[in-house]
């Protein structure tokens, strides 16, 4: 044997073969947690009051539905429509009526109802022109749904009746001054009663009761088209036999 001295170490296991502690699972916190995970992907939602939204979302509904009543309106004019008029009327006057008609309100021309919303040089309402509150007021209902937070019906009663008031409160205030006479001329000497020319809106108990029942009914029907999907995955409630018993 050689006089050097060997020292031997003994070789310890191979750490090649050995397993990985385990990470730490990850404990997740309340923000984390599986029932609350579903919300994030959700669209944020307005934490203002019902009755705000309300009062702010219908004077905006009855600004989108006068602009696209005013485009329809511009069109009336690029065609000439009124041209042949003595006194040929500004494009607000005839978008309001254009917007107004559409509600249902009833349009006069010399206190007398106008059939079929015809002006003496011209169409004033018509199917397309029909069809602006229903887009613009179901859309608004749709995104009301969506994006505000309705806890109780009382909310939802307050969002939606704090709309509808505003919207009707802008749409009398713009028919009582919207006026139109397609003869130019004054009237007669004392004669009495509005001129037999004038074009007017009926603001009366019929035309609010008609533009309140077009705001509801739509408003409705989108709020009704966004809660469809929430209401179908909630779906029915399971009873078990623990239940039953």
């Amino acid at each position: 044997m050689s006089g050097e001295r060997r020292l031997e170490y003994e070789k310890g296991p191979s750490l090649e073969g050995e397993p990985t502690a385990p990470e730490k699972a990850s404990v997740p916190s309340d923000d984390e947690s599986p029932e609350r995970r579903p919300e994030r992907s959700r669209h944020s939602v307005v934490a203002y009051a019902p009755w705000t939204v309300g009062a702010v979302s219908g004077p905006v509904a009855f600004a989108l539905s006068a602009l696209l009543s005013a485009q329809l309106a511009a069109a009336m004019f690029a065609s000439g429509m009124f041209a042949q008029a003595e006194n040929e009327p500004s494009q607000w006057v005839i978008a309001a009526f254009t917007l107004l008609g559409s509600h249902g309100a009833g349009l006069e021309q010399g206190g007398e109802p106008i059939q079929g919303a015809y002006a003496p040089t011209g169409l004033i309402t018509s199917h397309v022109s029909a069809l602006v509150p229903v887009v613009v007021l179901a859309t608004t209902g749709y995104l009301l749904v969506r994006y505000v937070r309705l806890e109780t019906l009382a909310d939802a009663g307050q969002l939606f009746g704090t709309l509808t008031a505003s919207y009707v409160a802008l749409a009398v205030a713009v028919g009582a001054v919207a006026q139109w006479s397609p003869a130019d001329g004054e009237p007669d000497p004392g004669e009495v009663g509005p001129d037999p020319e004038t074009l007017s809106v009926a603001v009366d108990l019929s035309s609010v009761l008609s533009v309140t029942a077009t705001v509801v009914l739509f408003v409705v029907l989108g709020a009704a088209i966004a809660a469809l999907p929430r209401l179908l995955a909630d779906g029915p409630i399971e009873t078990t036999d623990a239940d039953a018993s």
